[in-house]
């Protein structure tokens, strides 16, 4: 048998996330941290979505872009999210509901091909089509950008929040968990365009965007303490490395996070992490 690493298959890798954000949906934004929801208003605002506008929100999660941007369109306009977990998709249409929004709805579905039944998107449907901290997941990011394009109306407004730089402060916290763990969801193959900002820009200009602009936000993430923090990874995406941690090593794993994390301690207890966020937002060439 060989050792060659074997990569998953595009739909290998789709099933995969789709688990591991319906095993994050019960508690994914319920921990008392705000991080995802303030992300997903400016996203909204950065966008310019506007009253009577038709909106596609690629990869809904719980809804933090769906329901800012329900509320921009109004009673006039429209909202469809989608994603392939059935955990957020339900997550999404429970804070529909709670808000009382009748123009937004949530579907199951392949955010990247953004197709779905009954009923799929002709070209031109859209007027803005929305990606918040979600398209560097996909395996064929470049062919989700050009099917976007197609969905656009000419002039419509394509936008984008993902990871800038990080802060260097927890790059300890990282390094003392990475012997443990082999899984995570956030490694970027070589050839991805979320590699800089240039990467972008150019492969949305190639697929037939045009006035492509990228502008960079500080996300500040407060935790009352270490347990919080903790329950907060557990809740998102970052839970894959730890489920990827043998059991007989989990304690020594959780050990040396625990002293790198108390470095990072406020006199008050409390931990700070400081992110930059991108919003790139690019319009279809008319």
């Amino acid at each position: 048998m060989s050792g060659t690493l074997r990569h998953p298959a595009p739909d290998e890798h789709k099933e995969a996330l789709a688990r591991l954000f319906d095993r994050s949906a019960p508690t994914y934004e319920k921990v008392g941290v705000s991080h995802f929801d303030a992300l997903g208003r400016q996203l909204v605002a950065e966008a310019r979505v506007r009253e009577g506008e038709r909106v596609l929100d690629v990869g809904c999660g719980t809804g933090a872009v769906l329901v800012p941007a329900a509320r921009a369109v109004g009673p006039s306009g429209s909202v469809t999210g989608i994603d392939l977990s059935a955990g957020m998709v339900e997550r999404s249409r429970a804070a529909i509901a709670e808000e009382g929004l009748g123009n937004a709805r949530a579907l199951v579905a392949d955010a990247e091909t953004a197709h779905w039944e009954p009923g799929p998107p002709v070209d031109g449907t859209f007027d803005a089509v929305l990606a918040g901290i979600s398209m560097f997941f996909f395996p064929h990011p470049r062919a989700a950008a050009a099917r976007y394009r197609r969905l656009l109306a000419d002039g419509g407004r394509f936008a984008i929040s993902w990871w800038g730089r990080q802060d260097e402060r927890w790059n300890p916290v990282f390094a003392a968990s990475a012997p443990y763990g082999g899984a995570s969801s956030h490694r970027l193959p070589p050839d991805s365009p979320f590699r800089s900002v240039e990467d972008l820009h150019a492969m949305l200009s190639e697929e037939g965007f045009s006035s492509v602009d990228t502008v960079e936000r500080t996300c500040v993430t407060r935790f009352r303490g270490p347990h919080q923090w903790w329950q907060w990874v557990w809740s998102t995406a970052g839970r894959q490395f730890w489920e990827s941690v043998p059991e007989d090593a989990m304690a020594d794993a959780v050990k040396a996070v625990e002293a790198e994390l108390a470095g990072l301690r406020a006199p008050d207890g409390s931990l700070t992490s400081r992110n930059t966020v991108r919003f790139t937002v690019a319009e279809a060439a008319r």
